[in-house]
């Protein structure tokens, strides 16, 4: 952290040592006799330095804040126009002399800041060598008392508390050109509201001004460029310009003292009747019934069920959608529809939350949060809400959902295809394979069976686990006989084994021929043990079939194909492994700026009806957002269905209805069906505390931070910090903002306080406007307390009443010097707070 140090004058090197333009000089010589030290001065030459005439202006990059800033929002017209320079010691470098002060001599500036009202001068022109300002002499400032608009700022250390210390490293920082210390150039101009003005740095010498028309100069190099009081125009050159706006009268202060607090209830806020006499269009008969609606926000503490103003209408209600909501799956469940039913049109209202649920009829437990949603007027409300945003903007979400399905569409190409040649693989395979005993069986995998794998189980009488040609070739069968070549060359209907067959020898390989590689497979299998009469299909036979699968292998296949996590969730034993993959877009739009720019009503009831310059206390509703978020996904669900988007409709892709880094609610399909409705919201059911403001300070100051900040013994802390607000604006002129985390227990029990803080700028000086107040510190001085000209520029004198609660060390006088000045006129941040304990009564 740093302290402001502001001081009248900076100058360092020749400048310090100078009168003027004139740099005397001396030589001290040093010398000792007889041991005496002896030390002389002698005069040297008088230097002349460059003075105000011997300079076109500065370097631009000098110029490092201008105040009001450029281009900016319009200013207030309490500030005082200023400009900030890098180089600490510029407005002093080229001083023609030194002025009076009552804290002592000063040097003077020898430039100084001029500000005229866009009907007073047209923009600098030309440029011969210096744009040139015709400006109106009555509007210019006072050029005697320019010492005291011109000061120093430093920015030091908080453990600098000694002025002498101060002052040391306020001059190192300006020998450095220290970011830290910076030149300020001042116009003690009063400001009027809504207009436009031209601020200049302008020479105020008279040499300065002549090098800069290049006109000769005449009288003395040292005098005021413009002389003072009324007078005809002038021509002034120009070092550096800009243009600004001021705003309509009010400042900041000003506008933030017309808030006032209205409860809620009070102005109407919260909840909106509605007529529920008739629920379904097609009865004839009304019942007098009303019910009180809610929206995403809600009076603190008034949380309730659902209560009709007639309890009677209210049950027969229940009972009915109850038994339309569960139609359509008592319809699935009969052989078809009853005699006395089959001119009922079979159309039900959507149930919310069947989707992600499952569940196609309304859950008996009261306390579910389905039952809720779709049992209670107020709960369908929101979630039509919801599915009303998608019925209207479909094409618009459709077209950002196709965007982000990516790769994912021809996934499921690659799987589809993958699936289909699985089952033409199955079909296959059970026609052929299916039938073969295990000799026949080996002998058709003998071709790949360096890629057939056996497990130790099955090959266990050769050693550990190998293929099934290395079990092959340690086999008591004989090499080769289960070659395809040997094979085909001895098939039971081939010329050879028909042959073999007439010849009636005992020779072993005739036999062999004779008899074909069938038996010779099977003997030898037996004596490994590999063959069980008893389940021909266990052992080898069952591993044989099991590494032909075709869904292992395209599940492989496909894992080759398509590198994703989701493979881990799936195996060959599931009943689809290659189905498609399920996916649903995401969309981070925070859903409370489109519901209060579409409907603000139903997002906060009463909101057209809010005074201006209110400040409201109002709680987040989970339960209305829940609700709204479920029919929000289901509806959308039901489109991304009927686009053909890959997707099971249990997604949530809209989980954020608030502003706010953080989703507020996981998947819909994760909550427990028994947990109440809103308990699935990531704040578990507990609104938030939120302030709706309404007033012209927002409009004027769009910036206007509003902060949480925890109360220390009924007070504000001195530290300067707070837990920020997320604003959502409504309009121009109302703004909500949002306190997550900060219940209404949590506000009362830690004594919160909500604190409109003026927004961050650069330093700023002036006075405030409006009507005058007991002056108790210089921060209350008013405009109206301070002596300006008619040409609305601030005199020293006469000065303003002293306040009465000075610091006692060192208080700031006025029309001392510069810094004083500085000082007085420093303009603090304004920060309103309300008490959170007030706001919310007790």
């Amino acid at each position: 952290m740093s302290t402001r140090w502001f001081f009248s004058s900076a100058q360092v090197g020749a400048a310090a040592s100078a009168s003027g333009q004139a740099l005397p000089t001396s030589v001290l010589f040093a010398r000792e006799i007889d041991g005496e030290d002896r030390r002389e001065t002698v005069a040297g030459p008088t230097l002349s330095l460059v003075g105000p005439g011997d300079v076109l202006g500065f370097d631009r990059a000098m110029v490092l804040r201008e105040e009001p800033q450029p281009g900016s929002a319009p200013a207030a017209e309490n500030v005082l126009a200023g400009v900030e320079l890098a180089h600490a010691d510029l407005p002093w470098l080229l001083s023609p002399g030194q002025a009076t002060t009552p804290a002592g001599p000063t040097p003077l500036p020898w430039i100084a800041l001029i500000v005229l009202a866009e009907d007073e001068a047209a923009p600098p022109r030309g440029a011969n060598p210096l744009p040139v300002l015709t400006a109106p002499v009555a509007a210019l400032p006072p050029a005697a008392e320019r010492w005291a608009w011109a000061h120093v700022e430093a920015r030091l250390p908080d453990g600098v508390t000694d002025l002498g210390a101060a002052q040391q490293l306020a001059t190192e920082g300006v020998r450095n050109h220290s970011a830290d210390v910076v030149a300020r150039l001042l116009c003690p101009r009063k400001l009027e509201p809504n207009r436009g003005w031209i601020a200049a740095v302008v020479p105020a010498t008279a040499a300065g001004r002549a090098a800069g028309l290049n006109t000769p100069l005449v009288g003395p190099g040292t005098a005021d460029a413009w002389p003072a009081g009324d007078g005809p125009t002038i021509e002034l050159p120009v070092y550096h310009w800009w243009t600004f706006r001021t705003a309509a009268a009010g400042t900041f202060e000003e506008l933030a003292r017309r808030l006032r607090f209205r409860p809620a209830a009070e102005a109407g806020l919260g909840t909106r009747t509605i007529d529920v006499g008739r629920p379904w269009p097609a009865e004839q008969e009304t019942v007098p019934a009303t019910v009180a609606l809610d929206g995403a926000l809600r009076v603190p503490g008034t949380a309730a069920p659902e209560v009709w103003s007639d309890p009677a209408a209210q049950e027969r209600f229940l009972a009915l959608v109850r038994e339309r909501l569960d139609a359509p799956d008592r319809r699935r469940g009969e052989a078809g529809p009853p005699a006395e039913d089959r001119d009922t049109a079979a159309v039900a209202p959507p149930l919310y939350g069947s989707h992600h649920t499952g569940r196609q009829t309304v859950p008996t437990d009261p306390n579910s949060w389905m039952s809720t949603l779709n049992l209670e007027v107020r709960r369908r409300v929101a979630a039509a809400l919801g599915a009303r945003y998608v019925q209207l903007e479909q094409e618009f979400l459709m077209a950002r959902a196709w965007e982000q399905v990516g790769e994912i569409r021809e996934a499921n190409r690659l799987l589809a295809v993958g699936e289909l040649a699985t089952v033409a693989a199955e079909q296959a395979q059970r026609k052929h394979l299916a039938p073969l005993d295990v000799s026949d069986l080996v002998t058709v995998m003998a071709p790949v069976g360096n890629r057939m794998p056996l497990s130790d189980a099955v090959a266990g009488p050769v050693g550990a686990a190998t293929t099934l040609a290395t079990m092959l070739a340690a086999s008591p069968v004989p090499t080769g006989a289960a070659d395809t070549s040997f094979v085909r060359l001895t098939r039971r209907s081939g010329a050879l084994a028909r042959r073999a067959g007439r010849v009636a020898t005992g020779d072993a390989a005739v036999a062999t021929v004779a008899e074909g590689p069938r038996p010779v497979l099977e003997r030898g299998l037996s004596e490994m043990g590999m063959i069980d009469a008893g389940a021909p299909e266990a052992g080898l036979p069952g591993e044989l079939r099991a590494g032909v699968s075709p869904s292992r292998l395209q599940l492989l296949r496909m894992a080759d194909r398509i590198p994703a996590d989701f493979w881990a969730r799936r195996s060959e034993t599931e009943a689809r492994p290659l189905r498609p993959i399920m996916a649903h877009p995401k969309f981070t739009v925070p859903i409370a700026e489109e519901l209060l720019a579409r409907w603000p009503e139903w997002a906060i009831p009463g909101i057209g009806a809010l005074p201006a310059d209110s400040v409201t206390l109002l709680e987040t509703n989970p339960e209305f957002v829940a609700a709204l978020l479920v029919g929000l996904n289901h509806e959308f669900n039901r489109e991304l269905l009927w686009r053909e988007f890959p997707t099971d409709q249990r997604g949530t892709p809209f989980a954020r209805f608030w502003p706010g880094d953080e989703a507020d609610v996981d998947e819909i399909a994760r909550w427990p069906l028994e947990a109440p409705l809103g308990s699935g919201l990531r704040t578990g059911g507990e609104g938030s505390l939120a302030l709706l403001v309404r007033g012209e300070l927002l409009r004027r100051f769009p910036g206007t931070a509003l902060l949480a900040v925890r109360g220390e013994e009924g007070k504000l802390p001195a530290a300067f910090g707070g837990v920020p607000g997320t604003p959502l604006a409504l309009d121009e002129s109302t703004v909500l903002y949002l306190f997550a985390g900060i219940d209404e227990q949590r506000a009362r029990a830690e004594d919160w306080f909500f604190v409109f803080r003026e927004p961050m700028r650069g330093t700023q000086f002036g006075f405030d406007s409006g009507q005058p107040v007991p002056v108790k510190t210089w921060a209350d001085l008013t405009w109206s307390g301070v002596t300006v000209d008619a040409a609305r520029f601030v005199r020293l004198a006469p000065a303003p009443a002293t306040p009465s609660e000075l610091p006692p060390a060192d208080p700031p006088v006025w029309g001392r010097d510069a810094a004083d000045m500085a000082r007085i006129a420093f303009q603090q941040p304004f920060q309103l707070a309300f008490r959170a304990t007030t706001l919310l009564g007790g």
